[in-house]
């Protein structure tokens, strides 16, 4: 009766622990193809979309278009979710930086990841949402950490 039990539960377990990681990566490419449909969409300090966006405000919207809720403000936005290691990260996980000229320590600025080093965000100098290279670029410096939202 015990080991009946015991396969149930791993059985169960398992058939869970595959469904998360499906869910997960779904997630990952939803995120990533929902955030490029707004590539060019104009930045604007305050923002939420659809149509303009500051960088926060693009991560959130983009976040409820895939049913994740998080904060509106990206230092906020910086402390929501699993801390991320840069050699760690993966498409969809939110990528956070220190923008100010003197380098403060804190987070001012944020987008989404895209896998291959690249992330993509509402980038005030650009005045739009654009693409980017965490190689050697200005963002690459500057980078702080990621973030891993629920189910991504």
């Amino acid at each position: 009766m015990k080991k009946i039990y015991l396969l149930l539960i791993m059985a169960s377990f398992l058939i869970t622990s595959c469904g998360a990681t499906s869910y997960n990566k779904r997630i990952q490419h939803n995120i990533t193809k929902v955030a490029k449909k707004y590539k060019g969409k104009r930045y604007v300090w305050g923002a939420t979309g659809p149509y303009k966006f500051d960088c926060s405000g693009y991560t959130q919207y983009i976040c409820k278009k895939n049913g994740l809720k998080i904060p509106r403000n990206s230092r906020v936005q910086s402390k929501f979710g699993k801390y991320i290691k840069r050699k760690n990260l993966r498409k969809g996980d939110l990528v956070f930086f220190d923008t100010s000229r003197s380098r403060r320590g804190y987070v001012n600025h944020v987008g989404i990841y895209l896998g291959h080093n690249k992330f993509i965000h509402a980038s005030s100098a650009k005045k739009k949402v654009v693409i980017t290279s965490l190689d050697g670029t200005f963002h690459g410096k500057r980078f702080k950490w990621g973030r891993r939202v629920s189910g991504s």
